[in-house]
């Protein structure tokens, strides 16, 4: 047992005046957050919520979010977000399996939960924490099938954003805007980084990323690339990025365009590997056209065995959430075997992709992220998925599944210049127009059905 003061309440009395949270209709500094916090906390109690509880909470990001958030942590409670895009039977289906207890749910109403009421009561009380108690539990996207519910203590949160700091320098003053939803580790992760820094967790309020920057004042931001390629499209991208000091970059491969017109702005703009298991970031490094992910943070191990990568250290999870308990995903040395294939080149870590996604053609091992990385840094294409297809002769092909305005002369002249014969699709398919994405990863698996409805 680790016992602590509550983080929140360190950072009331160290910055207790800095703005915590900016929801644009209201803003909290540190010190009004923790008595909010606190005063919520007498409410929990009144409405039975008791230590380990599992609290869910399902809706946009907002500052009643964070408050129930840090609620939960004070109580012993686990605050566990699930996602609005899931349909209402997906998110019923999840409280159940989950053993969700209470929830605070935006509009949908659900069955076997208590739901809870948020008021803006304030209240005053040292709290002594224990870090090594479940805290929050997140799905994982499910990039290779079911998302699986995974467990994090506060320990282990807290040391996933200390170790960010080392590549993305964090201070007191600084903006960073919750563009990532709370249910997905991405925006957990910026509230722990500003809560250790003392700086502005920034709502955008239902409005786009690049639209925030410049009236909000941002600092940090994080995007995936064709969210970057669009901002930079912009004729005044140098005015709405003149208060950006980083670009937290994610999604995959970065065109090569967008990282030579990046270069070009006075601000860090960086790419990293990460994964809900670890509390976000593993490594971290400067944008890149070689498809390096960056530098191990501090705290996080990382090997490579058998062309895997393996990972370990203070942020990674307790385990799944199963059938009522924790259950262990490490192996006897305490490593988690990611299911990624990855190299090291200039001790900076390359993904090459999802040992599961790989594919068989005509005997050759067929990686889809190292076709989607050549295709990607072509001039006009915004999203790429390599699916798989069944073919008589080959057993399977690539196909390319492609967003945007591009010429796909061009693309097939690239990609006969960087890549093998077997490697190159055979045929090449426009983005489906009813396929969406949260933002940070698309569904693989669907855009796979799709190829292979239009062969």
């Amino acid at each position: 047992m680790a016992m602590i003061l509550c983080p929140l309440q360190s950072a009331a009395r160290r910055w207790g005046e800095a703005i915590a949270i900016d929801g644009q209709a209201q803003q909290l500094n540190y010190a009004q957050l923790d008595s909010r916090v606190t005063g919520l906390c007498n409410d929990l109690r009144k409405q039975q919520v008791q230590n380990g509880d599992h609290v869910g909470y399902c809706g946009a990001n907002q500052i009643e979010a964070i408050v129930l958030m840090y609620a939960c942590f004070r109580l012993g409670a686990v605050f566990i977000p699930l996602s609005t895009r899931f349909p209402p039977e997906q998110q019923q289906q999840l409280i159940d399996q989950l053993n969700i207890k209470f929830i605070f749910a935006d509009h949908s109403t659900f069955n076997n939960v208590k739901p809870l009421t948020i008021l803006e009561n304030e209240g005053e009380r040292l709290w002594q924490l224990d870090t090594d108690l479940p805290a929050t539990m997140v799905l994982t996207s499910g990039s290779s099938g079911t998302p699986k519910a995974a467990v994090h203590s506060l320990l282990q949160q807290l040391a996933a954003a200390e170790g960010s700091f080392d590549q993305t320098p964090l201070v007191a003053g600084d903006r960073w805007l919750l563009s990532l939803p709370m249910y997905h580790i991405g925006g957990l992760a910026i509230l722990f980084r500003c809560l250790l820094s003392g700086a502005t967790a920034v709502l955008p309020d239902n409005k786009a990323a690049e639209a925030c920057l410049q009236p909000q004042q941002i600092t940090h931001v994080s995007m995936v690339a064709t969210q970057a390629q669009r901002l930079i499209a912009k004729d005044d991208a140098t005015s709405i990025l003149g208060t950006v000091k980083v670009i937290l970059l994610g999604g995959g491969a970065i065109p090569t365009r967008l990282a030579e017109q990046l270069a070009q702005f006075p601000l860090r703009a960086l790419t990293s590997y990460g994964m809900t298991e670890m509390g976000s970031q593993i490594t971290t490094g400067p944008a890149n056209i070689q498809g390096l992910a960056g530098f191990p943070l501090a705290g996080r191990q990382i090997e490579i065995i058998d062309g895997i990568i393996h990972v370990k250290g203070e942020c990674l999870f307790m385990g799944y959430y199963l059938n009522g308990k924790i259950e262990a995903a490490t192996d006897a040395e305490g490593w988690f075997a990611t299911r990624d294939r990855g190299q090291w080149i200039s001790e900076q870590l390359k993904i090459l992709g999802r040992a599961d996604n790989m594919f068989i053609s005509g005997g050759e091992n067929v990686q889809p992220e190292a076709i989607e990385a050549v295709i990607s840094r072509c001039e006009g294409v915004e999203q790429v998925i390599v699916a798989p297809v069944d073919d008589s002769e080959f057993g399977q092909l690539p196909v390319a599944i492609i967003k945007g305005d591009y010429d796909q002369a061009t693309v097939e002249k690239r990609l006969n210049k960087k890549l093998a014969r077997f490697m190159r699709p055979r045929r090449f398919l426009a983005w489906p127009s009813d396929h969406s994405s949260n933002g940070i990863k698309v569904n693989r698996q669907a855009l796979i059905r799709y190829a292979q409805q239009h062969q």
